[in-house]
């Protein structure tokens, strides 16, 4: 094992990821000690101008192409993109990928991926679904506090063998509690630090309209129901039924019988067109109508 993920197939040994490491490419692939402040600026310019054209895209394997020259621009041209973190259908798509055959590297990459089911286990998956802004990880453990999590470890040792080095990732949170994710995928040693410092609105703003594009397809239609709203005591019962209290208790918390504790619940079931109170809590809380249950 050893190939590369990006678009060549060529093993990175420790002595090529130490020696890329101290090239750290920045913008258009310049060192950013070595540029000016005009250079950057203008690099920040255009990374936000590819950004913003992704808002007048309607077709995902356009809007991946230019993402490519998003990636390029930044200097991390391996870029993946999963419109959602919990559905087994959806998998990870490639910048350039639905341009040219997959090499053997990649895929033999994927099959074991997916084999192993490390989508489920990726530290940085499970990061995006409590961090909101972009951020940086490492394979030396350097991220969000998934990253140190033991579980996670194989989950490093295993892309680290196919040469990654770290990555810049971009939660994206859409409506209804679904979660995506853009990676810009590093084998080169950039700087993380200062490509995020330069890039981040516009690689949030990418994230967006990539999640955007995706909610707008045919598929994504039929989750945009609309949603009955709730009376204030509807969401303080459903709210507590949330976490775990019965009618009973909730009664003895807002001071009221049980009976209308009951009534309250059941009016919210009706509304949001749940079969129990376990799913009216779900929905509420997905569709943002009540607090953090956690």
């Amino acid at each position: 094992m050893g190939g590369r993920l990006g678009a060549s197939v060529v093993p990175m040994t420790r002595g090529k990821a130490d020696k890329a490491s101290e090239r750290r490419p920045g913008v258009g692939g310049l060192p950013l000690a070595g540029q000016t402040r005009e250079t950057r600026m203008r690099g920040q310019s255009e990374v936000l101008e590819l950004s913003a054209s992704l808002g007048k895209i309607s077709d995902l394997d356009e809007a991946m192409d230019q993402l490519r020259l998003i990636g390029r621009a930044i200097g991390i041209p391996v870029v993946s993109f999963l419109d959602d973190l919990s559905s087994q259908s959806s998998e990870p798509v490639f910048a350039g990928r639905a341009r040219h055959a997959p090499s053997q590297t990649f895929i033999d990459f994927q099959r074991i991926w997916n084999e192993r089911q490390y989508r489920f286990k990726s530290p940085v998956y499970l990061a995006c679904r409590t961090e909101y802004l972009p951020f940086i990880w490492q394979v030396n453990g350097r991220g969000p506090a998934t990253m140190g999590v033991e579980a996670a470890q194989k989950n490093i040792e295993f892309v680290r063998g196919y040469g990654v080095l770290g990555g810049i990732c971009v939660p994206i949170h859409a409506p209804r509690g679904r979660v995506g994710c853009l990676h810009f995928i590093d084998h080169k040693g950039v700087d993380l630090d200062q490509c995020l410092e330069a890039h981040r609105s516009a690689l949030i703003m990418a994230g967006i309209y990539l999640m955007n594009l995706c909610l707008n397809r045919p598929a994504s239609q039929g989750a945009a129901q609309p949603i009955n709203y709730l009376t204030r005591r509807e969401i303080d019962c459903v709210t507590l039924a949330g976490h775990g209290l019965t009618d009973e208790e909730i009664a003895k918390e807002l001071g009221f019988c049980p009976g209308t504790a009951r009534f309250h619940i059941d009016n919210a079931i009706r509304k949001l067109n749940a079969q129990t109170r376990v799913q009216a809590v779900a929905k509420a809380a997905q569709l943002g109508l009540i607090g953090s249950i956690a």
